[in-house]
């Protein structure tokens, strides 16, 4: 009796080492690579969100036809491009607003990112390719997002947007698309090996934000919005400033003459002056 007890043990241990101990080393280790590409994902959607706040889709509304102005417009695609250098390369490395070097997500991807998933034990890239004609140096070729500009969300939000877009008959338009929603996906490899080679993983990183809708491109543009909501400036037409200087001949009518009362007039230069500058200048995106 002994002999079989001491049997039963030697293959219980066996038992429990390939069905529970063998799998556990497989998944702890593989569970902390996932979490490295969820962190990663999770902070590649809160940089979308943020950088779309100063990146615009578009030019901005009465933005002044002037030369050397510089307004700040980026694309989805050309967003999301940067996001393999600033949150998936290795450590280590520098991060600039344009890149000398290609990409390469076999080169360049950091060590947290690559799993033996073979079975000759070399480490591979854990992020699946989205595409088959995909190429390694294509940054959008292991992740996918959306970006999308909505209006504020609940019922106070939406009121108060409500009651802005009524200034829309006056001209003057702030967006209201500014309740950024950003999503990004990346799809994970599957492990050769039973029962873990049709899991078909995937992390998501989800990031939503907030921003100002005024956005004034230097003095110029401040002046051409806010010349909307001051009502005297739809009295400011030709006929108007013919009758000003002809009662400005007359002596006690000095004053109203259309160089000394200027109907419409705004002045800019009560802002700070940091936001006073002509985007494009010196110090001002220049």
């Amino acid at each position: 009796m002994a002999k079989k007890q001491r049997g039963q043990a030697l293959v219980e241990s066996v038992v429990g080492l390939s069905l529970v101990i063998i799998p556990l080393l497989v998944v702890f280790p593989l569970l902390s690579k996932v979490s490295s590409a969820q962190h990663r994902a999770d902070q590649a959607a809160h940089y979308n969100a943020w950088e779309r706040t100063v990146w615009k889709e578009g030019r901005p509304d009465r933005m002044p036809s002037r030369s050397g102005l510089y307004v700040a417009i980026r694309s989805d695609d050309q967003q999301m491009q940067y996001l393999p250098w600033r949150f998936y390369q290795q450590d280590g490395r520098k991060i600039a607003s344009r890149h000398q070097e290609k990409w390469s997500w076999d080169n360049r991807v950091h060590p947290l990112l690559k799993y033996p998933l073979k079975r000759d034990g070399t480490n591979t890239l854990l992020l699946k390719n989205l595409q088959e004609s995909a190429k390694d140096e294509q940054e959008l070729a292991r992740l996918t997002g959306s970006q999308q500009g909505t209006g504020t969300p609940g019922t106070y939000g939406k009121t108060v947007e409500q009651a802005v877009g009524m200034l829309s008959f006056t001209g003057f338009k702030l967006p209201r698309d500014q309740f950024y929603r950003t999503q990004i996906r990346t799809d994970l490899e599957n492990l050769n090996m039973s029962p873990f080679d049709e899991l078909d993983l995937s992390v998501h990183g989800q990031s939503a934000l907030l921003a100002s809708g005024w956005n004034a491109a230097g003095p110029y543009h401040v002046r051409n919005r806010v010349r909307r909501l001051v009502l005297t400036n739809y009295m400011d037409v030709g006929v108007i400033r013919t009758a000003q200087n002809l009662i400005g001949i007359i002596p006690f009518g000095k004053e109203i003459k259309s160089n000394s009362l200027k109907l419409g007039f705004v002045e800019p230069d009560v802002l700070p002056a940091n936001r006073l500058c002509t985007y494009g200048t010196k110090n001002c995106g220049g």
